[in-house]
């Protein structure tokens, strides 16, 4: 064998790498992208049960070095098959820190004391409900790992196949 050809075989492997860690990131995305859309929807099916806001504050943090941070800290009360449930999370994702003090202000006067919401019960825990669903643009935007996989599969293609073959 000589020495350009072991030079191209190495090139050749290289080149398999790279579009196999590509093909493996671009997997690794688009299911962690699927989760995500499958989780938001999968709480659009949840039963809807009418919750009454029975605390709303906002909660601060500071973390030496960064800038002060706030989020809603909210509980209400919701009834599910005749028993009444308490639950403190807005999303599936619970309660965001936020730097933006409006966006935490925003939400205190959107779930003031005593105000009346729709919330959605997990009928498998019924002590875990949303006031609000999480986006589904996960799932509207699953093809972007997929252009990635298809590049990493032509690179794999195109070092197998080679130049000169």
């Amino acid at each position: 064998m000589s020495r350009s050809q072991s030079s191209g075989n190495g090139g050749r492997w290289f080149l398999c790498l790279i579009g196999v860690l590509l093909v493996l990131i671009a997997l690794l995305f688009e299911w962690l992208m699927l989760r995500s859309y499958l989780n938001a929807k999968k709480t659009r099916q949840w039963p809807q049960a009418e919750a009454i806001v029975i605390r709303s504050s906002a909660e601060d943090r500071h973390i030496s070095g960064s800038p002060p941070e706030a989020r809603l800290l909210i509980r209400y009360e919701y009834i599910h098959e005749g028993v009444t449930y308490v639950s403190g999370n807005v999303s599936a994702r619970g309660s965001k820190w936020s730097r933006d003090r409006d966006v935490v202000a925003r939400l205190l006067t959107h779930y003031p004391v005593g105000s009346s919401h729709q919330a959605w019960v997990n009928p498998h825990s019924p002590d875990v409900a949303i006031l609000e669903h999480d986006t589904k643009a996960a799932g509207y935007t699953l093809w972007f790992p997929a252009v990635i996989m298809v590049g990493g599969c032509g690179i794999i293609w195109g070092a197998i196949r080679g130049k000169g073959a």
